[in-house]
Parts: C-alpha cells; sequence; structure tokens
C-alpha cells in the first residue's frame, strides 16, 4: 500500500484493497491508515474519507493520515474542519504531526 501511495497507483491500490475487503478479520487498524494514506496519497479523498469513516476504531495515526490526504488534495479547509473534529474524538490528542499537517493546510 505504501509503494501504491508513493507511486500514485490508484487502480493498483484499490485492486489491493479489494482482496483485503475479502478478509476482512486482517483489516486491523494498522491496514485501516495504511489505506486511508495510500488514498490520500493518489488523489482518491473520498475513498480515503470513506475508509476512515467505516474504520471501527480510530486513533491519532488516523486523524493524521485523513488531515495529510485533505492537504495534499487542495482541501485545506477540510483539514481544518478535521482538526476541529478530532477534539471530540474521545480519547484522541493531536501531536506534533497532527499540528505539522494543520500549518500545512493554511498555506
Amino acid at each position: 500500500l505504501d509503494a501504491c501511495g508513493s507511486l500514485a497507483a490508484l487502480e493498483e491500490g484499490k485492486v489491493i484493497h479489494a482482496r483485503l475487503l475479502d478478509h476482512p478479520s486482517e483489516l486491523d487498524l494498522t491496514l485501516g491508515n495504511a489505506l486511508v494514506n495510500m488514498y490520500g496519497k493518489c488523489g482518491g479523498l473520498e475513498e480515503a474519507r470513506s475508509v476512515f469513516d467505516n474504520m471501527p476504531q480510530r486513533d491519532v495515526v488516523s486523524w493524521n493520515s485523513l488531515i495529510s490526504a485533505y492537504v495534499l488534495n487542495g482541501d485545506g479547509e477540510g483539514a481544518l474542519q478535521l482538526f476541529r473534529q478530532i477534539s471530540l474524538e474521545e480519547g484522541v490528542k493531536p501531536d506534533k504531526v497532527t499540528f505539522i499537517g494543520v500549518l500545512k493546510a493554511c498555506i
């Protein structure tokens, strides 16, 4: 998934995602975060958001991945809205990476 994101290989990433959906027990927090990251890097912001919204568990890495996806795809306002929303998510505390993403949203 990381290679697909680095190469902006969206179609290949979708194939991997489809195979993961065939084995839902393997789709854990780490793979969910990797999918959000991959879709964000490939320009699939809607797909990144869909994966994020359907994750049964999310952590600060999940939020950071989605904030970065919004920034990478030119939606700084969306990234800032996510930052506002993160404070509502119980048990999730923004970290340095979160703040870097928010600063990039302001550029």
